[in-house]
């Protein structure tokens, strides 16, 4: 059963006003910059000098093309399994104007192995985030329950240690909700640090632990230019709400089996 998680959030990416969606392979999902292309190899040797007992034996990542590219470094340097999971997709606030349609669904590993080709296939998706959107306590329900699930395989699996990677709200909001049992509303203030590759470390003292401790914050020591795009929940509003994709788009990566899709009860 897991004891060690790290958690590193995706390197430097383009802003969204900087690219055409045409130039992306799937809607919302900007390439990294420059930047971000030497910080993935900053965090790639970051892990690699570790000692191998404290080394993650399994990489669990985002579908989005800055998450998979943040974590290809230290797959390849470390030889590591690379898995992909829908859960820990972007979060996208609900959507409003309600005549908008839906936001997209992530990809699957399958649909990454064209672009990717030695992402891991064994891996089935845990969860899917709600199409409709999540509301900011909606988001952390998310998280807690994906984690719940990430839990029981990698335990059957029999691995102590792994590597997620994701994005800036979804990594606070699992940090939040790893280190206390109440809701939102009781970890709302607790602090993630999420500049773009920077890793926090979460362990446990034994494997029935319900309450995680941090061994380190957002940790950015290992990049040249330290923390950069540190992002936070305050800079939105608590009711924050995004458009969808347009009422006549259609979601070629919606899920078939559509009991995935996490829908938090608040």
């Amino acid at each position: 059963m897991l004891t060690t998680l790290y958690v590193a959030r995706h390197a430097h990416r383009m802003n969204h006003s900087e690219f055409r969606s045409e130039q992306a392979s799937v809607p919302r999902d900007p390439p990294l910059t420059a930047r971000g292309e030497e910080q993935i190899h900053d965090l790639a040797a970051f892990f690699a000098r570790m000692p191998a007992d404290e080394q993650p034996q399994l990489i669990i990542c985002s579908p989005y093309t800055r998450c998979v590219r943040t974590a290809l470094p230290i797959h390849e340097k470390l030889g590591l399994e690379l898995c992909i999971e829908p859960g820990l997709a972007e979060w996208f606030g609900p959507v409003w104007p309600k005549d908008t349609g839906l936001h997209p669904s992530p990809r699957t590993a399958e649909h990454l192995v064209p672009q990717f080709p030695t992402v891991s296939t064994r891996w089935k998706p845990l969860l899917y985030p709600d199409p409709r959107g999540e509301s900011i306590p909606g988001v952390h329900e998310r998280m807690r329950e994906l984690m719940r699930r990430i839990n029981e395989r990698c335990s059957a699996w029999g691995l102590t240690r792994i590597l997620l990677v994701s994005h800036a709200a979804t990594i606070i909001a699992l940090g939040r909700m790893l280190q206390a049992q109440g809701t939102y509303e009781s970890v709302r203030e607790k602090e993630i640090r999420a500049g773009t590759a920077s890793v926090s470390k979460y362990t446990r003292p034994h494997v029935h632990a319900q309450i995680w401790h941090q061994e380190y914050n957002g940790r950015t020591s290992f990049l040249p230019h330290g923390e950069e795009r540190h992002w936070d929940f305050s800079f939105v509003p608590d009711n924050n709400t995004e458009p969808g994709m347009g009422v006549h788009w259609h979601d070629v990566y919606a899920p078939q089996d559509h009991q995935l899709i996490f829908y938090p009860k608040l």
